[in-house]
């Protein structure tokens, strides 16, 4: 059996600043534009677990996933489900659920497949699941609550984040402990 471990991320460690230059280069083959970088200025980086954004054309989403000296980033497409009736969903990363249109299907092309295979997961439309987990957003709270304390919720979202990045094969150097 398989297991992730965070050694010095566990557990309410918080996200330190991350200037556009290091971003820039955690995406080498992108275009500014093709980023759509947000402005950092006002991001509360004590309350992320880790970085994403989604560009301001709606297709496009950036993770960046800090694990004990490294950045992880990984480019994701974003698929809004446009049905006529909303359907209650649950994040795959948080855990939140919403009774409609809150999560989007985010897919990546898995690295070394040539871009044939693709993996995909139901994530919160906004990549905002570290403000989700501690209650932040005004929007309506989760339709379902939780019990668990808040050093569980953030660790089992750190392992879904990095379980996901593990699966595209973006996290080369991360080593699995048994």
């Amino acid at each position: 059996m398989r297991v992730l471990v965070f050694s010095n991320r566990l557990l309410g460690r918080s996200m330190e600043y991350i200037g556009r230059t290091e971003i820039r280069k955690l995406f080498p083959g992108l275009l500014s534009s093709e980023l759509g970088l947000p402005d950092l200025q006002p991001v509360d980086w004590g309350v992320l677990d880790y970085f994403g954004w989604v560009h301001p054309s709606g297709h496009k989403g950036f993770v960046i996933l800090p694990t004990d000296n490294q950045l992880f980033s990984m480019s994701l497409r974003r698929s809004i489900n446009h049905d006529a009736k909303p359907r209650t969903r649950m994040c795959s990363w948080c855990h939140h659920v919403y009774r409609s249109r809150g999560t989007a299907l985010f897919s990546t092309t898995v690295a070394g497949s040539d871009d044939r295979r693709f993996i995909g997961n139901h994530i919160c439309s906004n990549l905002d699941c570290s403000l989700r987990i501690r209650n932040l957003p005004s929007d309506p709270p989760t339709y379902l609550p939780e019990t668990l304390d808040i050093g569980r919720k953030i660790q089992r979202l750190e392992t879904s984040v990095l379980a996901f990045m593990q699966r595209a094969n973006v996290t080369g150097q991360l080593i699995d402990k048994i």
